[in-house]
């Protein structure tokens, strides 16, 4: 399991980063940082368009080939 921080600021972020989840084999989960109240899956485009854009969130990557997770997002994660 691989969990990355990651920021989205534009609805075309979302779209491209959903583009590539559906191109992985792994599960993708995206929860908010702060409490983790909700848990939308990263292949969902409809889910990913409720979240609101310029918050932090929390990536988690698990499955087979999750190692590609650190090649593919480095474009949405923030310090």
């Amino acid at each position: 399991m691989i969990e990355k921080k990651v920021k989205f600021v534009t609805s075309g972020q979302l779209m491209s980063f959903c583009n590539i989840c559906q191109k992985m084999k792994s599960d993708i989960d995206v929860t908010d940082m702060a409490n983790r109240n909700f848990r939308i899956d990263g292949k969902s485009l409809l889910g990913l368009m409720s979240i609101k854009l310029g918050l932090p969130m929390r990536v988690i990557v698990d499955g087979e080939d999750e190692e590609l997770a650190h090649k593919y997002f480095t474009n949405y994660e923030f310090d």
